[in-house]
């Protein structure tokens, strides 16, 4: 208890995203549901302390070997701790940068991450100081892994080649000792993103761990499902190189996922050797030891991959060293990192507001560059890599030329959305949606394929008759090609690709099977095309707000169809700044001779909606 009181009176002082932030992102949690989630943590905690306590007492020399951090079907759980500006520009996260190719001021300023790993950071390190790191927990001895880590996530780029992604934000570090009920606190104080490079000591495990969903699994999405803004970041382990396993031998380096990597609604992340020049690349090569999936379930796992060979960080031998590692642990924070700078980017153009992590799942699996052998997902590399530039861009233009939104289906519900494109183009539509905790594998069953899924929502695209549906793959066929010619019964996340898009207009469907746990879902929608952009539904209130001349030079005009009364304008610099508000005598003409050129963000609000579009002012 001294710890938290310490914690919370560090957390008030130090760090920027604000209380209100915070707040609001907790009012979208159910109260019901966050005391009887602390309720089962609590339970499952003495449970958990009692059964190490008896294996302990019947293997008196366990311990020796690492800290056991939870029995499972009786076997012991131990785990292991699975140059920067390269890691950046694989994922294209840079574009975000002040001297980025998007014209924001994106550098993580005002955000807050979580980072649980194997010992302490060196807080000192000149990458990491001037009181930017806290600690949550009392450990005390120094990591060169967690500190390696954390560098990737937010070094200040005092040695500019080891700048980290989120270079202005903060951190709250944690060993890995206990950390599913310091999650559920981290999560529980609106926090919205957190770092976990490391899992279980595969060794150690029985065939049908692997791929298994298990405690674990259904512990991290629990905390997931209770926190709606919440997203984990996890490892997906270094082991597919062990040729003394037999899980290696005997899948060929598929099967490999345990634990929290199987979870439905963490981000698991596959390590490549990343690109040599400056990001453009899309030939990436799968490093030699990153775990394949599948879940046993059938679902695309791992999600993502990053840079994890030769990535080049801080250390913890003294406040000025460097060194380089490997391992899916160096691919981990680079998704972190990029999750802090989309949430702080939508932040900026939305203040006060930020995106339910369903949405930057849905955000970066949509716009993640093609990897592997074929289209669509694959075991290896998941999705692909993200593309830091394009997701941006998909937040800048949302409700203008492409969908980013929010949205509930209730039970016997159909949602359908209208787009339309004028010109031959690829089309990308993907659907994301937090599901809750699922039923836990049998104690010893191998490859169980039943879906873990409680809700079963099915995304498809129609035009003139013809129907596409998502991607999808066969966990029975592991190298194969995955499929689009039918429903995806296993994965929360879904996907249409349509290449070389006709011009005309799209319907988006999303309907269910069987009944919806608790009544309704809520999803996230994100749809984009790689040419002029998407035509919106002109019934939807951001298509019915528009502005003129783009770019202004002395005054922007805007107007209001279907009968809408605008109550407020506001406008925002780049950096999220409020540089203009009216709220009394609205005109339809605003002054802006005054302002400096560059981009900015004009906002629109009525009784009950609100709308974001970007202009260039002269």
């Amino acid at each position: 208890m001294k710890y938290i009181l310490l914690f919370s009176i560090i957390c008030s002082n130090v760090f920027s995203q604000t209380q209100k932030e915070r707040e609001f992102i907790l009012s979208k949690s159910n109260s019901s549901e966050v005391a009887q989630i602390k309720a089962d943590f609590a339970s499952n905690d003495l449970k958990n302390q009692k059964d190490i306590k008896e294996y302990l007492a019947k293997h008196p020399n366990a311990e020796s070997k690492a800290k056991i951090q939870r029995i499972i079907d009786g076997v012991p759980i131990y785990y292991q701790e699975d140059n920067n500006v390269l890691s950046v520009q694989t994922l294209r996260a840079n574009a975000m940068y002040p001297s980025g190719s998007l014209g924001l001021s994106v550098t993580g300023q005002g955000m807050t991450v979580g980072l649980w790993d194997g010992g302490k950071v060196r807080d000192t390190h000149v990458e990491l100081g001037t009181s930017r790191v806290s600690f949550g927990d009392a450990v005390s001895t120094l990591s060169t892994h967690s500190t390696h880590v954390l560098g990737t996530i937010m070094a200040a780029g005092v040695s500019p080649t080891r700048r980290g992604f989120a270079y202005q934000a903060t951190a709250i570090t944690y060993d890995y000792g206990n950390d599913g009920s310091e999650i559920l606190a981290f999560a529980g104080q609106g926090y919205l993103v957190s770092n976990h490079s490391y899992g279980n000591i595969a060794a150690n495990l029985q065939e049908s761990n692997f791929g298994s969903y298990n405690s674990q699994s259904i512990e991290a999405d629990n905390i997931m499902a209770t926190y709606p803004y919440f997203q984990m970041v996890k490892s997906a382990g270094n082991d597919r190189s062990d040729t003394t396993l037999d899980q290696v031998n005997l899948k060929g380096g598929y099967d490999l996922l345990t634990g929290a990597a199987c979870a439905k609604n963490i981000i698991t992340v596959a390590a490549v050797e990343g690109i040599m020049t400056n990001g453009d690349d899309n030939s990436f090569v799968m490093s030699d030891f990153s775990n394949f999936g599948p879940t046993d379930d059938g679902r695309v796992k791992p999600d993502l991959s990053a840079k994890g060979v030769a990535v080049s960080s801080c250390i913890a031998v003294s406040d000025n060293g460097y060194s380089e590692l490997q391992g899916t642990s160096m691919a981990s924070p680079s998704i972190t990192g990029l999750i802090t700078l989309l949430q702080k980017h939508y932040n900026n153009l939305n203040p006060g507001t930020f995106m339910k992590s369903a949405t930057v799942r849905a955000l970066l699996f949509q716009s993640a560059r093609e990897a592997g052998d074929y289209d669509g997902p694959d075991y290896k590399f998941g999705w692909g890599l993200p593309d830091g530039m394009a997701a941006a861009q998909i937040i800048t233009n949302r409700n203008v030329s492409t969908v980013l939104e929010e949205d509930n289906l209730a039970n016997g519900q159909t949602f359908t959305k209208t787009i339309a494109i004028n010109s031959v183009q690829n089309l990308k539509v993907a659907i994301d949606w937090t599901d809750p905790k699922g039923i836990g594998n049998i104690s010893g069953d191998i490859d169980n394929r039943s879906p873990r899924l409680i809700n079963n929502l099915d995304l498809k695209v129609i035009k003139d008759g013809t129907t596409y549906y998502p991607w999808k793959l066969d966990p029975d066929l592991n190298e194969e090609a995955a499929t689009n010619n039918s429903d995806n019964d296993v994965d929360n996340i879904e996907r249409i690709d349509i290449p070389n898009a006709q011009p005309g207009t799209y319907t988006i469907q999303v309907t269910h099977k069987g009944s919806l746990s608790g009544g309704s879902q809520a999803f996230s929608l994100v749809a984009s095309g790689s040419g002029t952009g998407l035509g919106l539904d002109s019934r939807d209130f951001d298509n019915s707000v528009y502005i003129y001349p783009n770019p202004a030079n002395n005054v922007l005009n805007f107007e209001a169809k279907n009968n809408i009364v605008i109550s407020a304008v506001a406008i925002n610099d780049v950096s999220g700044k409020e540089i203009y508000k009216s709220e009394n005598s609205i005109n339809n003409s605003i002054d802006v001779s005054n302002l400096s050129s560059g981009v900015y963000f004009v906002t629109f609000k009525s009784d009950n909606n609100s709308v974001t579009k970007k202009f260039i002012k002269e």
